[in-house]
């Protein structure tokens, strides 16, 4: 298995990209599988863009000591996506907004990892080395089994200011 840090996001974005497919062709009238396909999305979501923001952009920030650098001005904010995930995480499948609220998920992640893979990857490649990418990724594998696997907001069912 590789350890490069871009390597390790693509497969990321390839198992998010099939989860994704699997609940745009589960049944609509089958909300226990939506439901558990939206949470486990959310969750995906969640630590892939909390390794993004927490460990890949500070570590590329130390290495490229330039916040000038194209590198680091391909970094999107994921905070859109984290409030879209807070809301589908807030909402049952039998919610009017649910369906609502997933497609707006599902459309602004593609359009971000997208955008990650054609414009920002490239750059973090020609700016970083082999080595630093692979320290990255170590990193990376490391903080991923800490990492939060629910928004940082309310979840449904639980009081607020309770865990997620």
């Amino acid at each position: 298995m590789s350890t490069d840090a871009i390597v390790l996001l693509k497969q990321e974005h390839k198992e998010l990209l099939r989860l994704f497919k699997a609940y745009r062709t589960a049944d609509p009238g089958d909300r226990a599988v939506r439901t558990d396909l939206a949470q486990h999305i959310v969750h995906d979501l969640t630590i892939h863009s909390y390794l993004v923001d927490e460990v890949l952009q500070p570590m590329v920030a130390a290495l490229l000591n330039d916040p000038a650098h194209p590198a680091l001005q391909g970094f999107q904010d994921h905070k859109a996506i984290d409030r879209l995930c807070e809301e589908v995480a807030e909402r049952g499948g039998a919610d009017p907004g649910f369906e609502h609220g997933m497609t707006a998920l599902l459309s602004a992640a593609v359009q971000q990892m997208e955008r990650e893979e054609r414009e920002w990857f490239p750059q973090l490649r020609s700016a970083l080395g082999r080595k630093d990418l692979q320290e990255i990724g170590l990193r990376l594998l490391a903080v991923r089994e800490t990492a939060p696997r629910h928004p940082p907001g309310p979840v449904s069912g639980a009081p607020q200011g309770a865990p997620g």
